[in-house]
């Protein structure tokens, strides 16, 4: 199997592993604080990755600078974006929300362009066009008396964070190749950082008031899929990210299913906005093909 061939396999299945993840957590959303939710699932990582790193790492490979890129990635990432990304999905719901945090590529597009002199092809073009429209397409809200819908802008920040992000994953994972080692440290250091901002943010953030024993099996299987998306996450942005980025940018398509199968009580899904989110994800592969062949 040729390295292409890998990152392609691994960005394929974190796409996968996010999109279910996020649907058992939209379901524990209706319920808790966007960043309540996001602690126990930083918890959960540590735990649950700490456990399994303890047995298998290679204590030969160590090294401080990785540990120093991924504890910058828990603050940012783990910690302040997973609060944004859960503020987001709770506001739009899991469709809408992750068809935005998915066009990381854009502004990677977009500084490609203008620092580095990049100059994108005709299917480039064609593609941000389709993805304008698409997402024109989904966030448009008419029935809400508003031209877009109601939490946007949690969706953009979380996008923005995510592509800074990508570029920490990369760098730890190439100075030490210790993906589930890594993650657990990531969101352990998120875990206390958490806790200063309890201190300043609106209480409701961090409720759970309404949570009860029905959501503990959600919220662990919530868990357990992200854990092992967030290890395979690593391992595909530790191959070639220009490749990696756009395929995980599929995860809208799959949650989307996923949603329509199990989340009919929370998210309605019309046809306008199941066109818009396939025009967006068509719009990314042209764009991803027209970068990179």
């Amino acid at each position: 199997m040729t390295a292409e061939s890998e990152t392609i396999i691994l960005a394929l299945t974190s796409a996968i592993l996010a999109a279910a993840s996020n649907i058992a957590f939209a379901r524990a959303l209706a319920k808790v604080g966007s960043f309540a939710l996001a602690q126990v699932a930083n918890l959960g990582n540590a735990i649950i990755l700490g456990i399994y790193a303890y047995w298998v790492f290679d204590f030969s490979i160590f090294r401080w600078e990785a540990f120093a890129w991924f504890g910058v990635l828990g603050i940012s990432n783990f910690c302040i974006n997973r609060w944004f990304f859960y503020t987001g999905m709770r506001a739009m719901g899991p469709s809408r929300h992750i068809t935005i945090t998915s066009l990381a590529p854009l502004p990677a597009l977009l500084i490609a362009v203008l620092v580095l002199g990049e100059e994108p092809g005709a299917l480039v073009f064609f593609g941000t066009a389709l993805v304008i429209i698409g997402v024109i397409t989904v966030i448009y809200s008419p029935d809400e008396g508003r031209w877009f819908q109601a939490g946007i802008g949690w969706s953009l920040a979380s996008m923005l964070m995510f592509t800074a992000g990508g570029y920490m994953r990369n760098r730890g994972m190439h100075i030490m190749p210790a993906s589930a080692l890594l993650t657990a440290w990531a969101a352990m250091i998120a875990v206390p950082m958490a806790e200063v901002f309890r201190q300043i943010l609106p209480r409701h953030f961090f409720s759970w008031g309404g949570a009860g024993w029905a959501l503990v099996p959600v919220i662990v299987l919530g868990i357990v899929l992200n854990s092992a998306q967030q290890v395979i996450m690593n391992f595909s942005l530790k191959g070639q990210m220009s490749l990696a980025i756009p395929i995980m940018s599929a995860t809208p398509v799959f949650v989307m299913v996923l949603s329509a199968l199990f989340l009919r009580d929370l998210e309605r899904l019309n046809r306008r906005v199941v066109m818009g989110i396939l025009v967006t994800i068509i719009g990314m592969a042209a764009i991803g093909l027209g970068r990179h062949g």
